[in-house]
């Protein structure tokens, strides 16, 4: 278990550089002394990057060694997978130990975290070195965010009763010597189960190995699946919905009285909160993708497309910001996406890694067990409602294929930041209150 051996030294460095007892931090995170030894010593890796961030914050952490912690944390996670599916046999995912609730002296632990949806696949791609692509989809007049690392600073959890997020996946084989090929799209939903379509036909290879327009992705994601691709995709994602570095700059949209509105949330809480009280991202949402090969053999990720499945006049509903009274400007994203455009693309811009700025990139990208490519998503609107879904479109030796990511089979949904009424949350009165211009 190397990469885990890794994963729990940084952890263990982290605790003693503190000062700090297991006994002092437990307290501090709302977990357990022997969950936090088993972390740093080993024994498990937590399912969740949300318990690593705090723990890592709490003990002092930079920017940069939470990007290294988070980068050790993807690798531990795969490992454990890897290892475990190897002494089942079970192609399925593999669970990581979650975080555990329990709260020393009687405190009350908050509610668990939902990992996100991971789709776990029998197929490959190949190790090189790792990068980490701050990559981003769908901003009405503003930019898809692509960044570091798997759980980006503001990880939310996904809401505690509500569907995480699903990914969609199809998947194609090359037909025969004659240059053609015959590609198919199936899914996978979140609750395991798929459907089998019928094949359509497509370009010749060359053609086929770059990237497709928009259209045709989404017609394949849309499309059936032939017995040949039946073949799960040879790789995994993992969507975090929730991908936000301060809580001053996340906005829902919400049909309530400030009186009615209870306070902001714990960082790792926020999805439950907006879920609770059926709360929209308002002006965007940031997620972020990551997607991982399940062995050596190398997946290209060709490109990403934004879908806009539906779109209306933004309702002008009060805005509440996650943030006490903070403010200051968050690091810019990696592609801009105007949802506004009829056939919305994906531009590349410059992003962050950290603190250190980082020039912009573009597909394709290459994944394997080794080496995930992370996509951070900023999605916004200056004056729509509007409901979206990404396609992926990839390529793995006679295979290639498009996969859709969405909110468990339902499009995201992100609406304009619409109204004059915003409020954050006065801790001194325990109280909402309005924003000044």
């Amino acid at each position: 278990m190397r990469e885990t051996d890794r994963f729990a030294e940084l952890m263990r460095e982290l605790k003693e550089r503190s000062g700090r007892s297991y006994g002092t931090l437990a307290k501090r995170l709302h977990s357990s002394t022997s969950t936090l030894h088993r972390y740093c010593n080993g024994a498990t890796v937590p399912s969740d990057y949300a318990p690593v961030e705090r723990f890592a914050k709490v003990c002092g952490a930079s920017a940069d060694e939470l990007v290294a912690l988070h980068r050790q944390w993807i690798l531990a996670v795969a490992e454990r997978r890897r290892a475990t599916a190897s002494a089942t046999e079970d192609t399925g995912p593999v669970p990581v130990e979650p975080e555990t609730a329990a709260a020393p002296d009687g405190e009350a632990a908050p509610p668990p975290v939902v990992e996100p949806t991971t789709v776990r696949i029998p197929e490959a791609g190949t190790g090189r070195r790792r990068r980490l692509l701050l990559a981003a989809a769908a901003a009405v007049a503003t930019t898809v965010v692509a960044g570091t690392a798997v759980a980006v600073s503001s990880l939310g959890g996904s809401h505690s009763g509500a569907a995480s997020p699903a990914v969609r996946h199809s998947a194609s084989r090359a037909a025969s010597h004659e240059g053609t090929l015959r590609e198919a799209a199936g899914t996978v939903t979140a609750d395991g189960r798929s459907s089998s379509p019928a094949a359509t036909p497509t370009p010749s290879a060359q053609a086929a190995s770059r990237a497709a327009s928009p259209h045709a992705a989404e017609e394949k994601a849309a499309a059936g699946s032939s017995p040949d691709a039946a073949a799960a995709d040879p790789f995994t994602v993992n969507v975090l919905p929730d991908n936000w570095e301060s809580p001053c700059d996340q906005w829902f949209a919400l049909d309530q009285e400030p009186g009615k509105v209870p306070p902001p949330p714990a960082r790792h809480a926020t999805d439950g909160w907006a879920a609770a009280l059926h709360a929209v991202p308002a002006g965007h949402l940031r997620m972020q993708v990551t997607v991982q090969g399940t062995d050596n053999r190398p997946v290209v990720l060709h490109a990403l497309y934004v879908h806009v499945d539906g779109a209306r006049k933004a309702p002008r509903w009060n805005a509440y910001t996650m943030g006490s009274g903070c403010g200051g400007a968050l690091a810019p994203a990696s592609f801009a996406v105007d949802l506004d455009d009829a056939v919305p693309r994906p531009r590349p811009v410059p992003g962050r890694e950290g603190e250190r700025p980082t020039s912009s990139t573009d597909f394709p990208y290459k994944v394997s067990v080794n080496d995930p490519q992370v996509l951070n998503i900023d999605a916004s609107t200056l004056g729509q409602d509007v409901s979206w879904y990404l396609v992926l479109a990839w390529s793995s030796g006679d295979r290639q294929g498009t996969t859709r990511i969405d909110d468990h089979g339902r499009p995201f949904r992100t609406v304009a930041l619409n109204t004059d009424h915003r409020y954050w949350y006065n801790a001194g009165p325990n109280a909402w209150a309005q924003l000044s211009s």
